[in-house]
């Protein structure tokens, strides 16, 4: 037995030694092999069916004061998917059912929706309410029972038809703050029977008054230039902010108030439509706007994008609704490197060729503006709110030749097209990006930077260049203690000199580290022998006054892979919130005696296997 041990063992490593070989050798050395990305559709929404379907919704909130959020509204990696309703700061507003139907599922997470119950409806449409503080009492007491029997807090439960009926109007939940929420309010989204996100205000479900226009905050024009089948852009100067002094008669008082008149200096801002702004022979346009709604201080949706040259149309983007699987695909709609620099979203009018919302957008020559002449025209910029509010903005263009010299680009790196699989090999590093991982052709270069610690430190492609999905890094380290090696992850060295872990494996045979990254930058590879940490929001032997004890855990590096506390030697429920990494241990349902001494453990582990564990003593 000992024998076959070992057999499985051996075979187990090469298995895994050879798994990002075999994954490398499966990548294509010619642009014939294509991946089907292209002829992928995604279905359409029937609005007047929508329309029915959620005309008999109620506000499912007992009270809110206007909108931190809109379908639409431009996020991170997605689109928001519903309506926020702002809370006044608080949590445990009373939550209804928007109408009768029964519970379909209950999820608990330390991030996205947080405490999320949703609703399934007989028209075939869901509702979901999130980030909610806690259920009503009778799924409460089912969540709990379940995690206790599960010893687990992080929870998805299914019901069946029929189980768990609720009617109009029936308290469901409480408002809160959980989850990836920015503060207390109540996340209300609706799916189609296909699982789409719809957008309410198309349906006009609530009738919700709107009469302020969309705000266009800023407008960038970007040239760019194809060097090789790649786009490189650069700035245009705008000159739109530009103050001209003029000399005017002011009129002043001396001393005795009698009345005199100077000259003097004013400054003026220039009116935009007075200037004409030079530009390139290729360049397109970058928009960052939000909407306002009557009664709601948030930046809220933008419905639809236009941009016109002399009143013809060359770029559009008109939201409708946006199904998950396309959500990820605003990181092709948004200005990359605008976003990387003001940390602001810019929609912009040049359409790559892997961004699957092109059902939605119109864009003549692929968004980038060609003049044909040395005339003066016209630019327009539209926002369209999904109330019909809009806002226009106007520039005059003219075609100059002082950015002829930025067509001369030099292409660094290896190019890669964008719906193949590609690699790069080097002495100590492997890369493979995988077929619809770019969202267009680029030149990815990748260069050693200095010897580190562990591993050489590698700059890998361009922070500004989006990913839509993780690429995989293989770095070889000089690490010969196997149990040191065990602890060695690949992490990204942001530009403060912080080290972000990504993760990682070991590969016996080729004693490298292999990890998924999500996007360009610097990598090398980090050890991690620190314990994960207990910070207690109370002292040894306390006596608990209230309900709750608090701890705050974290970790140096790899971060929390599990954690767990016990009192009294039986595990309870510990509520974890991500943004603040702290543990929320309900005594209340801890199910101990009160008024006597109890001691509380808490369990930590990291990512890669470091342990920590403390008790700590109190009376309740």
């Amino acid at each position: 037995m000992n024998k076959l041990t070992k057999i499985i063992k051996r075979v187990r490593v090469v298995i895994c030694a050879t798994l990002f070989v075999l994954l490398l050798n499966q990548v294509a050395y010619s642009q014939s092999n294509k991946s089907n990305i292209r002829e992928h559709t995604f279905p359409n929404v029937n609005i007047e069916k929508q329309k029915e379907a959620t005309s008999n919704f109620i506000i499912p909130i007992e009270s809110y004061n206007g909108f931190a959020g809109t379908y639409g509204e431009l996020r991170g990696n997605h689109f928001h998917c519903g309506l926020d309703m702002r809370t006044n700061g608080v949590e445990g507003k009373k939550i209804f059912a928007a109408d009768e139907g029964y519970i379909a599922r209950i999820s608990v997470s330390a991030w996205g929706f947080g405490n999320m119950i949703m609703i399934k409806h007989k028209s075939g449409y869901s509702t979901i309410y999130a980030h909610l503080q806690r259920f009503a009492p009778k799924y409460q007491k089912i969540l709990r029972e379940k995690q206790y029997i599960d010893k687990r807090w992080e929870q998805e439960i299914e019901f069946k038809e029929g189980e768990y009926p609720v009617n109009q109007g029936e308290l469901i939940a409480y408002s809160g703050n959980t989850g990836s929420s920015g503060g207390p309010h109540l996340h209300f989204e609706v799916r189609d029977e296909n699982g789409i996100p719809v957008n309410l205000q198309l349906s006009d479900t609530y009738k919700l008054k709107d009469n302020t226009k969309p705000t266009i905050r800023d407008v960038k024009l970007i040239g760019c230039t194809n060097v090789l089948g790649v786009n490189y852009t650069f700035p245009i100067q705008m000159n739109t902010n530009e103050v001209k002094y003029v000399t005017k008669k002011v009129v002043k008082k001396n001393s005795k108030g009698k009345k005199y008149t100077v000259n003097q200096r004013v400054a003026i801002k220039e009116d935009a439509k007075n200037i004409i702004i030079d530009v390139p022979n290729h360049f397109y346009v970058a928009i960052d706007a939000f909407d306002y709604m009557d009664g709601s201080p948030g930046k809220l949706a933008i419905y639809k994008y236009e941009v016109l040259v002399d009143n013809s149309l060359i770029f559009s983007f008109e939201e409708g609704n946006i199904p998950y699987s396309q959500g990820r695909y605003i990181a092709s709609l948004l200005d990359h490197p605008l976003r990387e620099s003001s940390g602001r979203y810019y929609v912009k009018t040049l359409l790559n060729e892997g961004n699957l919302l092109k059902d939605r957008i119109i864009a003549l020559n692929d968004g980038i503006i060609s003049l044909k002449d040395s005339s003066i025209h016209n630019l327009s910029v539209i926002v369209t709110d999904v109330t019909g509010n809009m806002t226009q903005k106007d520039y005059k263009i003219k075609l100059s030749s002082r950015y002829a010299n930025k067509s001369f680009v030099e292409a660094k790196g290896k190019y890669m097209e964008w719906d193949v699989r590609n690699y790069v090999t080097e002495k100590d590093l492997r890369l493979y990006i995988p077929d619809g991982a770019l969202y267009s052709n680029h030149h990815i270069d990748v260069v050693k930077l200095s010897n580190g610690l562990y591993s050489d430190i590698w700059r890998i492609g361009d922070p500004n260049i989006p990913l839509h999905k993780n690429a995989i890094l293989e770095l070889n380290c000089n690490i010969n203690n196997k149990e040191l090696a065990n602890k060695a992850v690949i992490a990204r060295k942001t530009t403060r000199g912080n080290l972000i872990s990504c993760g990682g494996e070991l590969n016996p045979l080729t004693k490298g580290i292999t990890a998924p990254i999500s996007r360009f930058g610097d990598y090398l590879v980090a050890i991690d022998t620190t314990l994960p940490k207990a910070t207690f929001k109370f002292a040894n032997g306390a006596n608990i006054k209230g309900n709750n004890i608090k701890i705050v855990i974290g970790d140096n590096l790899s971060g929390i892979k599990n954690y767990s506390v016990e009192i009294d030697e039986h595990w309870v429920v510990a509520e974890y919130d991500g943004k603040t990494s702290t543990l929320t241990i309900p005594l209340n349902d801890a199910k101990i005696k009160k008024g006597i001494k109890h001691t509380l453990k808490i369990n930590l582990e990291d990512m890669v296997g470091n342990k920590y564990s403390e008790n700590r003593r109190f009376i309740w």
